[in-house]
């Protein structure tokens, strides 16, 4: 455990990540998650945070805005579904009736398999859902879609620039890229110091992903920050592993619960919750 007391100042949530530097200082390279369990401690993780519920009414008020025409969807990094099948579900029940074409990408089988159950599930003659098992540069896709969106899917890209192109050119005319990613903030400072590299490259974050916009010449049409919370106070180990990035080891868990403690906020129920935040960044195919 730390000896250093927290509290909520600034200064001593820096001396805790101080603490978490000096304990990785010269070590090698942290484990990464193991697939077979990334799955399950997302949805740990998720069910602590208010942030899907914001990323999907937000995405809801986008979809609601493009008309009641047919419409079709790539959502890539789909995982099992679980943002996916709200949106899905609310196109069809605004418009009884309206075509909806649905695709999901994801590497992992069982959250392929996952997304495709929870799509039948909504058992809706009108959509048309189908799961890729694949990297979305590996995928071949032969179709364009009125949205393609990336909710934090694209840190696992080695080339955002590329990516952003190639999602581009799998919209129609007039058709919206979709991204969502975590900014540099409190939590994913952690991320920053305790994470091992994604195959090859360093951890992406909003920042990187503006500025890949603005350096391919891709205009956005804005960017909207969702300011999410999520309850770490009482996490398991292996959700706080999930929120990191990495399976942290004995010495790690001290020093990164008590910085966490120290940049908890208050929540509308009076518990602490760490701030949370995502960025959406929106793009038209003109």
């Amino acid at each position: 455990m730390s000896n250093i007391a927290p509290n909520s100042s600034t200064d001593t949530a820096a001396a805790f990540l101080d603490e978490v530097r000096a304990v990785r200082r010269g070590a090698a390279a942290l484990p990464g998650l193991e697939p077979d369990s990334y799955a399950r401690d997302h949805a740990a993780f998720e069910r602590l945070s208010d942030q899907r519920g914001l990323i999907a009414e937000h995405f809801a008020g986008r979809l609601a805005a493009m008309g009641d025409g047919p419409i079709s969807v790539l959502s890539v990094g789909c995982g099992d579904g679980s943002l996916d099948v709200r949106l899905a579900a609310g196109l069809v029940q605004r418009l009884p009736g309206r075509p909806v074409r649905y695709v999901g990408i994801d590497p992992w089988p069982g959250s392929a398999e996952l997304f495709t159950a929870k799509m039948a599930a909504l058992g809706a003659d009108e959509l048309d859902a189908d799961a890729f098992v694949a990297s979305f540069g590996d995928c071949q896709v032969n179709e364009t879609f009125d949205v393609v969106m990336f909710v934090h899917s694209m840190y696992y890209v080695a080339d955002v620039g590329a990516t952003l192109r190639a999602a581009l050119n799998l919209l129609r005319p007039g058709g919206q890229l979709w991204v969502a990613v975590a900014p540099a903030a409190a939590l994913n400072a952690l991320v920053g110091v305790l994470a091992p590299p994604l195959e090859g490259h360093r951890q992406w974050f909003s920042a990187d992903v503006e500025k890949t916009f603005v350096d391919a010449g891709i205009a956005l049409d804005d960017v909207v920050t969702l300011d999410a919370l999520v309850d770490l106070s009482s996490a398991s180990d292996e959700v706080l592993d999930f929120a990191v990035q990495a399976r942290l080891t004995p010495e790690l868990l001290g020093p990164v619960r008590a910085y966490l403690d120290a940049v908890s906020v208050p929540g509308t129920d009076g518990g602490l919750r760490v701030p949370h935040p995502v960025d959406v960044f929106a793009a038209t195919r003109r």
